[in-house]
């Protein structure tokens, strides 16, 4: 399988080593979210923002975020415990501002020149789009002013079956007819490697194989897809991963595709148990993004926000753009608590002892939003994990005998878990081509 594409965090950690610190964050490139807006002009049925409105950010609120970044003083975000960064642009839908977003480029990039900023010649732009409104003048200027710093992807589950299932307009029409054209488009014009993302949920997962094999022809060399965080999976959805999964395993390998491709859902080093000194947060909620809303408030990450979590939990607000970042000490408790999070502190003894721990993800934020604390982990995942692994496993070892490498993915998911996904001739089938 193709490695995945190196990202701005990984290329700062090839170019400037020297920049980590023992013992203190070793991201290179934090993300400094602007939510622009929390209106959309769609209507996903999976999306996590349950309470968007219809609000947009003026450019005075973002210019005064801006300053308060580069005037380098903050503890939370400063060009010592962030060489670089990565402004992103997010809705809602982006590109219902884009005159908005082209301000904000143009006072940032023109503003950190004018300061001789570290970050000017150490920044990346990204945004992703549902591709309604790609084709609109103001969107084509803008992506062809800033091509050569721009992560451009549009979101695109797969195929127009899957897609259209989740990702319609208020009147529940489909939209994949819009943003395939506008990912194509893309593809000939600025980038070969136009992102792709698809969320998997519980309305969608049976549509997997085709859907992936769709972005294939299309001409797609890496493409991410993960199960949704959220409440709603059964056994009987984690035995449908698995299936697909497999149905595209054969796919990828009859078509000699292994070493083309790189598949967010195809890993060969997860599936394992973790030792306990890795004991990291899984997402970058905690300390390694930074976003502001329409009002000027500040959150840890974007999925903090009201337009994410609703009206029944508190938003963390760590800053806002008038007083400034961990400038109250309510502020500052609300850091050190994100601080404080680790694997072991919101894990039960079961996941952090779980035999096929490493893979399992999960977000901070959707923690905060479903139990009303920042240390107790969602994990209604799981199955979907333990399908992910067993294909895994069927994927790996398939290839490795296609090969005839001596490698072997480990089958480590316990039997009573494997059992209540697939029957036990393909439980068989698993352990040896596992050479157990």
């Amino acid at each position: 399988m193709r490695n995945r594409i190196e990202e701005y965090p990984d290329y700062l950690q090839r170019l400037f080593p020297q920049k980590y610190v023992p013992g203190e964050d070793k991201i290179l490139a934090k993300t400094i979210t602007f939510q622009v807006t929390d209106g959309c002009n769609l209507a996903c049925t999976y999306c996590y923002q349950i309470n968007k409105h219809h609000n947009f950010m003026d450019f005075e609120t973002a210019k005064e975020f801006i300053d308060i970044l580069l005037a380098d003083k903050n503890p939370y975000i400063n060009t010592k415990n962030s060489p670089g960064i990565i402004i992103e642009f997010i809705g809602g839908e982006p590109l219902l501002a884009i005159d908005l977003i082209d301000k904000i480029t143009d006072y940032f990039v023109t503003k950190m020149i004018e300061l001789d900023h570290p970050w000017a010649t150490r920044f990346m732009l990204s945004m992703c789009s549902n591709g309604v409104l790609y084709f609109e003048p103001k969107v084509q200027e803008y992506l062809q002013k800033n091509r050569y710093w721009l992560s451009f992807s549009v979101s695109i589950d797969g195929n127009k079956k899957l897609h259209d299932t989740c990702r319609v307009f208020p009147d529940g029409s489909g939209s994949y007819d819009m943003a395939i054209a506008a990912a194509k488009d893309y593809m000939q014009k600025f980038s070969k490697e136009c992102g792709s993302k698809m969320t998997l949920s519980p309305q969608n997962v049976a549509y997997t194989c085709e859907a992936v094999e769709n972005l294939i022809n299309l001409g797609y060399k890496q493409i991410f897809l993960n199960c949704a965080y959220e409440e709603g999976w059964t056994s009987d959805n984690a035995t449908t991963l698995y299936y697909q999964l497999k149905k595209l395993s054969d796919y990828i390998l009859e078509n000699d595709l292994e070493d083309e491709l790189y598949i967010s859902m195809f890993e060969n080093d997860i599936g394992v148990r973790m030792l306990p000194e890795d004991n990291d947060n899984w997402c970058g909620g905690n300390g390694n993004m930074i976003a502001v809303d329409y009002k000027g408030d500040i959150f840890p990450c974007l999925r903090f926000m009201e337009s994410s979590i609703g009206d029944d939990v508190k938003p963390p607000i760590i800053g806002t753009v008038k007083g400034g970042i961990m400038s109250t000490p309510e502020q500052v408790e609300c850091v050190n608590c994100l601080k404080c999070v680790t694997r072991r502190s919101q894990s039960t003894d079961e996941c952090f002892n779980c035999p096929i721990a490493k893979g399992c993800g999960w977000c901070t934020a959707y923690n905060y939003q479903t139990f009303g604390t920042f240390d107790r982990r969602a994990t209604f995942i799981c199955k979907m994990h333990q399908a992910r692994i067993l294909a895994n496993c069927y994927f790996w070892n398939s290839c490795y005998l296609k090969h005839k490498n001596n490698n072997a993915f480990r089958m480590n998911v316990p039997d009573e878990w494997a059992l209540q996904i697939i029957d036990e001739d393909e439980l068989n089938y698993l352990k040896k081509i596992a050479r157990e």
